[in-house]
């Protein structure tokens, strides 16, 4: 297995069951705004060793429909309220109930301040507002923690398609103690 892992894909099969959690103070949420993509490709690059990112890459992801950006794509903003992490609220073409979360970023200074659980559940909260009952994500095995949070969030391993089941066997195996426990509790229950 190479250093950068395996894509996999996670569901939730009922974003009610998903936690509402409140943001630490002096943080706040607030949804797409114009020019806002640039910002978007800076977090990306900063965030995400594994990809590269430009203005192609979020267009080519999200079209160029301002109105459904300001419906489903979230930003973390700091007490200067600069951008410092988004998640999008996206959609499944030709299943109008399966909703997804695409592309959580948080900036690397800011991770591990209890930010990245407040952002996921926005992001579910806008699925289920957008009349999503159910979503799913893809990530890859090197992002323990991300993991970790989805499984939380009670989005499991999928064995289908592009997920084998070796994969999360070598994902659990390189977790930590407690990650790997909680990880490994979801993971035979899926």
């Amino acid at each position: 297995m190479s250093t950068a892992g395996r894509m996999v894909r996670m569901d939730c099969p009922d974003l009610d069951e998903t936690p509402a959690l409140p943001l630490p103070p002096g943080f706040r949420l607030r949804l797409y705004e114009p020019g806002d993509e640039e910002a978007w490709v800076a977090m990306h690059r900063k965030a995400d060793v594994f990809n590269t990112f430009s203005l192609d890459t979020f267009w080519g992801q999200f079209g160029t429909d301002r109105d459904l950006l300001r419906e489903r794509q979230v930003y973390l903003l700091d007490s200067q309220d600069q951008l410092i992490g988004t998640a999008s609220a996206w959609f499944q073409p030709g299943d109008p109930g399966l909703g997804r979360v695409h592309w959580v970023a948080i900036l690397p200074e800011y991770q591990g301040q209890g930010l990245a659980k407040p952002l996921l559940a926005r992001v579910c909260d806008r699925l289920q507002a957008l009349g999503h009952t159910r979503a799913y994500l893809t990530t890859n095995t090197v992002r323990v923690p991300a993991i970790c949070l989805y499984f939380s969030f009670g989005f499991l391993p999928s064995l289908d398609g592009t997920a084998r089941e070796q994969d999360w066997q070598d994902f659990l195996a390189r977790t930590v103690a407690e990650p790997r426990a909680a990880a490994t509790r979801a993971f035979l229950e899926a």
